[in-house]
């Protein structure tokens, strides 16, 4: 944990964690980021993952 960062709310899990990444406007905790990378087509959260990620999607749409 650095100093003078704050706890950002993860759009996967909606957990508040120090670590992890921006893709435009969404936050992505390191843990979710880790699960997501290491997921596979037929694991039971990859549906999950999909979902959560549209949110993505729709900002990069909105980008232009």
């Amino acid at each position: 944990m650095k100093k003078g960062h704050c706890q950002e709310k993860c759009s996967v899990c909606e957990q508040r964690s120090y670590q992890g990444i921006h893709i435009c406007d969404i936050y992505i905790c390191e843990n979710c980021e880790r699960e997501i990378v290491c997921s596979d087509v037929t694991d039971e959260f990859y549906k999950y993952y999909l979902q959560k990620l549209r949110k993505l999607k729709h900002s990069l749409l909105n980008i232009s």
